[in-house]
């Protein structure tokens, strides 16, 4: 009868529901915390254009990522011009992803496999962290799971044509988000074509659907490659193997700033690879002794395709390397998100039933931990609301604030984020407002004259740093004048100009508001 508590119908999605708030809830957690870093690029881009400018600002060297983000940042700027307006999109498709996970689970792995990895994709850190950031991957991996969704359906009725046409919509979508998602979509055609035969040709027809629409982006795609942002990630990123190394401890256990505490010293990586380490035993265990059944060809192809969702892109990027183009980063490698909480969720149901559990409840708890440290924001970012608002408290409309804080390439300092008085702002950079402003990344300039001009005037000045060591301090020659860092260099006060007061704000990176005032001269 209706609500019978016997009837266990309503428990799987009573289940995936809970989960579904508890991922919500830890990107909420995270939603709040200041912007740096690449997405300041990405809130410069909304501010200086609108709706129609914003293909033409993305397609110039500003950016290497594709537009579908960009435009569904500009339309949630409808709600503000902040950092919450233009991480509204990442946050709507980070918690939608997690019951997307569930369905494609119960297609693929089963319904035990599937709730595993709905819980694992609600608590990963990767995917929860990204979800609260104004970039395109969690709407990456929402398109391809939506797209993988698609694409079982469409192997589930033969005769249908709108699952073919919603897969190639999605997977353009997902292209039109980040391009390493070819390699996932390569992936899923291949698979079709392996398991399905009679489907080749409405696979292809998917395949050239996806084509066609992603084909008015071509050219600035050959153009992105060959872009200097390229080069500039390509150093960020690093090389050899110990950057790989680190590159795919931060897909599993992300931190924001990789910690000087080692791999095993670690609580969370050891309870997460303590849980894969134990499914993956058991599972060698059981097939030695034949415990393990055999997949029927149903099964067979669903565990084929969470593998090649899991592994397409690692493999894809590591054959790139082999090749000479390395594009093998912990970004880059956000896709394969769409497969590991399958991948796990499978491995753990194949583990058997009393290993199973307690290697997914490892893998978990592992998860959860790293990302209750990320949900810390002493740990996760840098206080610049904080330095912003406590400026706001005091200065009047056109005093100066020189920002040396600034980290990441992009003409929109991180104070300029923030800050809403009518202020006169001086950037330690040589980025100009302008969409090529990445050509002048690697040209030198002269922080000391920026602060002159900034401390021309009759005060009082705002000196924002970054670092206790780059904090304004009094110089140990003769001149008893102050000097503050500016990355390696060292930048001074002009003469005649005295700190009142000092405010630090320690997070990820100490931030230190210094207040200048002129010094009196007359005499008494």
């Amino acid at each position: 009868m209706p609500g019978d508590l016997t009837n266990k119908s309503w428990w799987p999605p009573a289940v995936v529901g809970s989960v579904t708030v508890i991922g919500f809830v830890l990107r909420f957690l995270l939603f709040g915390h200041a912007a740096f870093g690449d997405e300041l690029s990405t809130l410069w881009i909304i501010r200086e254009n609108g709706l129609g400018d914003v293909v033409h600002a993305v397609a110039s060297d500003a950016e290497i990522s594709p537009p579908f983000y960009f435009l569904l940042a500009e339309v949630a700027s409808i709600t503000g011009d902040g950092a919450a307006a233009v991480r509204l999109p990442s946050l709507v498709a980070g918690v939608a992803t997690v019951p997307i996970v569930y369905l494609i689970g119960v297609r693929t792995i089963g319904r035990t496999g599937a709730q595993y990895a709905t819980a694992i994709a609600a608590v990963s850190p990767f995917l929860v962290y990204f979800s609260a950031n104004a970039r395109a991957y969690s709407v990456m991996i929402l398109m391809l799971t939506l797209g993988t969704l698609a694409l079982l359906q469409a192997t589930e009725n033969e005769k249908r044509w709108l699952p073919w046409i919603l897969w190639a919509v999605a997977s353009a979508l997902a292209l039109y988000s980040h391009y390493t998602t070819a390699l996932v979509i390569a992936g899923q055609f291949f698979w079709v074509l392996a398991f399905f035969p009679n489907l080749r040709m409405k696979a292809l027809t998917g395949a050239a659907l996806t084509a066609l629409l992603f084909a008015p982006w071509i050219a600035n795609f050959f153009a992105d490659l060959n872009s200097p942002t390229s080069v500039i990630l390509e150093s960020l990123q690093g090389d050899g193997f110990a950057a790989k190394r680190e590159a795919t401890g931060q897909l599993l256990f992300l931190r924001v700033s990789p910690d000087s505490v080692g791999l095993w010293s670690r609580l969370d990586m050891l309870l997460g690879l303590g849980g894969i380490l134990l499914a993956a035993a058991a599972v060698v265990f059981r097939l030695a002794a034949g415990r393990l059944r055999r997949p029927n060809r149903e099964q067979g192809a669903g565990a084929c395709l969470v593998v090649i969702l899991a592994f397409a892109v690692p493999a894809g990027e590591l054959l790139l390397l082999l090749a000479g183009t390395d594009i093998y980063g912990a970004r880059n490698l956000a896709a394969t998100w769409v497969g590991l909480p399958l991948f796990l969720g499978g491995l753990a149901v194949a583990a058997g039933r009393r290993a199973g559990p307690l290697a997914a409840a490892l893998m978990i708890a592992g998860f959860g931990l790293a990302t209750v440290h990320l949900a810390d924001s002493s740990k996760t970012t840098i206080a610049y609301d904080s330095a912003a608002e406590s400026i706001e408290a005091e200065a009047a409309p056109g005093d100066t604030v020189l920002d040396a804080s600034i980290i990441s390439p992009a003409p929109l300092g991180p104070l300029d984020a923030y800050l809403d008085g009518d202020f006169q702002i001086y950037e330690m950079t040589n980025l100009e407002n302008r969409p090529d402003f990445i050509e002048d990344v690697f040209d030198p300039y002269d922080p000391q004259l920026i602060a002159d001009e900034a401390f021309s005037g009759s005060g009082p000045v705002y000196l924002v740093t970054i670092g206790d060591e780059r904090s304004p301090e009094i110089s140990e020659d003769s001149s008893g004048e102050y000097r503050f860092g500016v990355d390696t260099r060292s930048v001074q006060v002009p003469p005649g100009w005295t700190s009142t007061s000092r405010k630090r704000f320690e997070d990820l990176e100490t931030l230190t508001v210094t207040t200048f005032m002129r010094e009196r001269t007359d005499k008494p």
